[in-house]
């Protein structure tokens, strides 16, 4: 059976970071809505906020696009965004309809690093994730933290809080979880 391996979280967690060494290790290809939305801003750019979001639409619309295709071949897949619910709920009817096992990992972390984490790496992340009205103070980041955190994650999420882990230690406990899941 076919596998979805879906990693979903909290902003500066690293989320891409573990999608990218998972993917080694299994020998499984990945998706980033990061990626993706930063070749979109390079080929259109944008002006406003909302012209920002719909990049972040855009890229999230393509992979569920890419994984109904790749689903038809039976490819196992590795996705990687702050996903939401109705974003899950399309991955979900695919990966039903194409007789997909799927595990999600939530990356979790204390919210005072993950700002901290956020604001470090600010400069040197394309210019696709900087919002031009972002005056993003410990409260306004703590507030998206606590929204993307109530979303319904539609699967039963297993959530590594990456607090006091290194990135080895990471992608060791989400390879856990994946061997868990699906066996080696």
């Amino acid at each position: 059976m076919q596998r979805l391996i879906i990693i979903t979280g909290d902003l500066a967690a690293g989320k891409s970071t573990l999608a990218a060494s998972i993917s080694e290790e299994l020998n499984i290809p990945f998706i980033t809505k990061d990626s993706l939305k930063e070749i979109a801003c390079d080929i259109f750019g944008y002006h406003t906020r909302q012209e920002n979001r719909l990049l972040s639409v855009s890229a999230v619309n393509s992979m569920i696009y890419f994984f109904s295709q790749i689903a038809k071949v039976g490819q196992d897949l590795i996705i990687e965004a702050n996903f939401r619910s109705e974003e899950l709920i399309q991955f979900k009817a695919i990966a039903e309809q194409h007789y997909y096992r799927v595990v999600l990992i939530e990356l979790t972390g204390d919210v005072n690093l993950l700002y901290q984490r956020f604001m470090d790496r600010l400069n040197t992340r394309h210019i696709a994730h900087h919002t031009l009205d972002s005056d993003m103070t410990l409260e306004n980041f703590a507030n998206y933290i606590d929204k993307i955190r109530n979303e319904n994650l539609i699967f039963a999420p297993h959530e590594i809080d990456m607090s006091d882990l290194d990135e080895e230690e990471v992608v060791y406990k989400a390879l856990d979880i994946v061997y868990r899941e699906f066996g080696k």
